[in-house]
């Protein structure tokens, strides 16, 4: 419920903005407002969300050479704007991609960053005694090229698996009755929707995840180090 979340969480502005002129990653969040534990950050009146953790990654993934851009558009208001209820998330998202793929000849990759609501030990996991909130990939089989973005998972997801065992919780395929079943996966091959951690994770376990993830899609990208 959009009401809802707009009490807990709320739209954050890229505290480190910077002009990349030719992205091959574009980062967006169909749920913008996807809210994670505030523990020590509640008395900054500080509630961590998924906008948060894109601008994170999106950090990581420029220190590595990788352009990347954020889409910052204030979702929850354009949802608004238009009278759309929240189940119209990604009809919002869908218009902000299009127009970034327009503007920006050069993307290539296309991430939707998501959280998961189940418990916190699905979402957790400790490698090396460091503690990461896990990941989980979700594929929509309602679209005549989900095979395409399936193999693309299926590869980032084996990357995830040899060096961050036990990170990924898997591929979720999912259609049917009461699911979207293309979440936009259909504008690219390369459109790779990420549930990162679950409500109850930390911005620390979420950060470090953000390491991993810009690891694992480097070696995507740029080819295994170990091939």
């Amino acid at each position: 419920n959009l009401e809802e979340l707009k009490k807990i969480s709320s739209y954050i502005e890229d505290p480190n903005p910077v002009d990349i002129n030719n992205p091959i990653i574009y980062i967006y969040n169909s749920h913008q407002l996807e809210n994670y534990d505030n523990s020590n950050l509640d008395i900054y009146g500080i509630t961590p969300n998924v906008l948060m953790a894109s601008y994170l990654l999106k950090e990581k993934l420029n220190s590595r050479g990788l352009s990347t851009i954020v889409e910052d558009a204030n979702l929850s208001n354009f949802l608004t704007l238009n009278s759309w209820d929240y189940a119209s998330s990604y009809k919002a998202s869908r218009i902000f991609i299009l127009d970034k793929k327009n503007m920006y000849s050069s993307l290539k990759y296309f991430i939707d960053i998501h959280r998961d609501s189940v418990s916190k030990d699905v979402t957790t996991v400790n490698i090396e005694g460091k503690d990461y909130a896990r990941i989980l990939f979700v594929v929509g089989l309602e679209h005549n090229n989900y095979k395409e973005n399936l193999k693309t998972m299926e590869t980032i997801n084996n990357i995830s698996n040899k060096y961050y065992p036990g990170l990924s919780r898997g591929i979720y395929k999912k259609e049917g009755v009461g699911v979207d079943g293309i979440y936009n996966q259909d504008i690219s091959p390369n459109s790779i929707l990420i549930e990162v951690g679950g409500v109850e994770n930390n911005i620390d376990e979420v950060l470090n995840t953000t390491e991993a993830i810009s690891n694992i899609l480097y070696y995507y990208i740029k080819g295994d180090i170990n091939e």
